[in-house]
């Protein structure tokens, strides 16, 4: 019995290599990615940021003027919109879908019947020598 002891003693400090193995080469890639970007002055900076920039501020500004005169950039009446939206969802019944889906039940069903094959043609007989 002590041999099993034993034998279960001795196996289990190997079970956990692997994983602090993975976990130490983890971290020292994340020391040498560090280090790395201490010496190159930080983080990349983009030297689009600025036009980026204008261009999201004069997107947000089209789409705010475009919800104003919709007459949603009031947070009650986009509430009542998005409210009657799914009142009227509700009121509609689901119907089937009229997408097919390949291979489906219903598409083999829908699926026209293959033509048969056509019979193999055979050499037409030779005229008899005289």
């Amino acid at each position: 019995m002590s041999s099993s002891t034993e034998t279960s003693a001795t196996s289990s400090p190997g079970k956990g290599a692997g994983f602090t193995f993975v976990l130490g080469a983890f971290a020292a890639f994340a020391v040498i990615f560090a280090v790395i970007q201490s010496w190159q002055g930080g983080p990349a900076v983009d030297p689009r940021a600025g036009e980026r920039l204008t261009n999201t501020a004069e997107i947000k500004k089209g789409q705010d003027a475009l919800l104003t005169q919709m007459g949603l950039s009031d947070k009650e009446k986009t509430a009542s919109v998005f409210a009657k939206t799914v009142d009227s969802l509700k009121a509609k019944t689901p119907g089937p879908s009229a997408v097919m889906i390949p291979g489906s039940p219903t598409q083999l069903k829908f699926a026209p019947v293959a033509a048969p094959a056509p019979a193999e043609k055979t050499p037409p007989a030779s005229p008899a020598k005289k």
